[in-house]
């Protein structure tokens, strides 16, 4: 065996502090210190050329990293803090499993998981489900620094196009998965309209990766679809269909010729240091490389030839911070110095109750924190006191989902607790049911709802809309943002569905009655045509070709 001797510095993907993270290398454990930081030394083998060096933090998805042998004494990862435990009361149901973030969602058919044993999983669920935004500091975390193995057994670095991570956990503590032969499809808006310069349409294909956290690497692993959605900015949404649940990702390998040589220096002396890098491209999709480098810096390949970087670094220490932006190429100093500001934050319910929470500092400075609080450190200039806003993750009752919400004012240093006093409902929720029944066999079925609300009565009302992705011919559950029928007296839901066979589109619309929760569409062999697909060309309108277009999803 081999010792080597540690520096460790363990954030959120906010670059908060993550104390009493587990670092785990070769079966021994380690813990960081109240601001990340864990120093330490560990014996591997001495024939290893790399190790996997996996980071666990309770409320926060776990991380893993491949790193050479030879370069162990300096170790950096970022980790996203899940964003929304979901209550089922039945998993054993089939039905569409929702977040509040994203849009986005996972379908799943009747009797699709088992328990570790292997035996079905019925009744209560937890899921821990997390949409990773792409267009945020989220991608600080993504695991593996984006290094992957493709198909053919290269190693690869990616550019996301959305991610998705779930657990499933039932009452016992059991994480279940899907069972052999059972699929789930997967969804979510996507917010940028091209990945790495090219453009995406409905129907372009992306490839797919899971997460080994064993390997600390993603593994290709299918092929994900862009599909048409009407909550996204962008009118896209990436889905695919999954054999197990881990962490996914619709991404595009990423290489680039372009280089670009950083450092650290406090008080004009070099020092090593941790550092985020966050390169947004010239299309506005983005990727992040999270290391950490000697004294002497280090050149970072594989950067675009154009665009930006948004740099943020920390001493080996955990307590000297910097901040920078520069081009994608050049050299780059980052001037680390003490913070302005230092806080050990915390956020508590009104009865005392610890609990993980996010928000920002001041409007702008984002932070997440764990239910056993952290210490946030910032360069902010020209202030005299400190503004914070956080919540809570959304949680559930069975008819609504609420939020917890609180703020503080406090001094530039010193302790911080913030009260989450208020309740806020985001919305109700009532069941409906969903088929799509079609003589043609398509992989699935796109239900678009949109819907009003209101009661004279209550002085209440409010609208919605909802996009779902269903398999064909199965009857699946949904909640609508709803309140309870008592509650209403008017309610109208204009509801479509789209259904896709060898690039040509078939569609129903139904109304549905106030006293119906099922929603159902019967398609026939006949009516197909051309969708619309964002081409500016799209054909002018004529006799000859009236019967052959969707002209129904041309742009206004």
């Amino acid at each position: 065996m081999l010792q080597k001797n540690v520096s460790a510095l363990i954030l959120s993907s906010n670059s908060n502090a993550l104390a009493a993270a587990e670092i785990v290398i070769a079966g021994q454990t380690f813990k960081t210190d109240g601001f990340g930081k864990a120093t330490f030394t560990v014996q591997i083998p001495k024939s290893a050329t790399h190790v996997v060096v996996a980071v666990k933090k309770d409320g926060f998805i776990s991380q893993s990293l491949r790193i050479e042998a030879g370069q162990l004494e300096q170790l950096s990862a970022n980790l996203l803090n899940v964003k929304q435990p979901v209550s089922i009361a039945k998993i054993e149901e089939a039905q569409v499993i929702q977040s509040v973030y994203q849009n986005a969602q996972i379908t799943i058919p009747e009797n699709a998981f088992v328990l570790p044993n292997g035996q079905p999983a019925t009744g209560a669920v937890t899921v821990a489900f997390t949409p990773w935004d792409i267009t945020a500091a989220d991608l600080n975390a993504m695991p593996a620094n984006g290094v992957a193995r493709d198909a053919q057994g290269n190693i690869v670095n990616l550019i996301s196009a959305g991610m998705i991570t779930a657990t499933f956990t039932n009452a016992a503590g059991q994480k279940l998965q899907l069972a052999a032969g059972k699929t789930a499809d997967i969804q979510m808006d996507l917010p940028v309209a091209s990945i790495n310069n090219q453009k995406l349409l409905v129907g372009s294909s992306i490839p797919m990766w899971h997460f080994d956290e064993a390997k600390g690497l993603w593994i290709e692993d299918g092929v994900g679809q862009v599909v048409a959605s009407l909550s996204s900015t962008t009118g896209l949404a990436v889905h695919a269909t999954v054999s197990h649940f881990s962490t996914w990702n619709w991404d595009f390998k990423f290489a680039n010729a372009g280089s670009v040589f950083v450092q650290c220096q406090s008080a004009s002396v070099a020092v090593p240091c941790h550092i985020t890098a966050k390169v947004k491209l010239k299309d506005g999709s983005a990727l992040t490389k999270v290391n950490s480098i000697s004294a002497q810096g280090t050149t970072i390949i594989n950067m675009p030839s154009e665009g930006s970087i948004d740099w943020s670094a920390k001493d080996i220490t955990g307590t000297l911070i910097g901040e920078k932006t520069s081009g994608t190429s050049g050299n780059v100093i980052i001037d680390l110095g003490a913070p302005t500001t230092k806080n050990f934050v915390k956020c508590e319910l009104a009865n005392g109750t610890a609990v993980a929470c996010s928000g920002k500092l001041n409007g702008g400075i984002d932070f997440s924190l764990s239910k056993e609080g952290g210490n946030i450190l910032t360069g902010l200039q020209n202030v005299t006191q400190l503004n914070w806003e956080a919540t809570s993750a959304p949680y559930e009752t069975l008819s609504s989902v609420y939020q917890y919400k609180g703020n503080h004012v406090s001094g530039l240093t010193g302790d911080v607790k913030i009260i989450l006093s208020t309740s806020e409902k985001l919305f109700d929720k009532t069941v409906y049911e969903l088929l799509c029944k079609s003589p043609d066999p398509v992989f699935f079925c796109q239900v678009r709802l949109d819907g009003y609300f209101s009661s004279k009565v209550n002085n209440l009302n409010g609208s919605f809309l909802k996009s779902f992705t269903i398999p064909l011919d199965k009857k699946v559950k949904v909640y609508l943002p709803i309140p309870p029928a008592e509650s209403v007296d008017s309610l109208w839901i204009n509801a479509k569905a789209y259904i896709y066979r060898n690039g040509l589109e078939n569609r129903k619309q139904v109304e549905v009655a106030m006293d119906s929760t099922l929603i159902q569409f019967d398609f026939n062999a006949t009516d197909w045509c051309e969708p619309w697909k964002g081409d500016t060309n799209y054909p002018e309108y004529s006799e000859q070709n009236m019967n052959k277009y969707c002209w129904y999803d041309m742009p206004q």
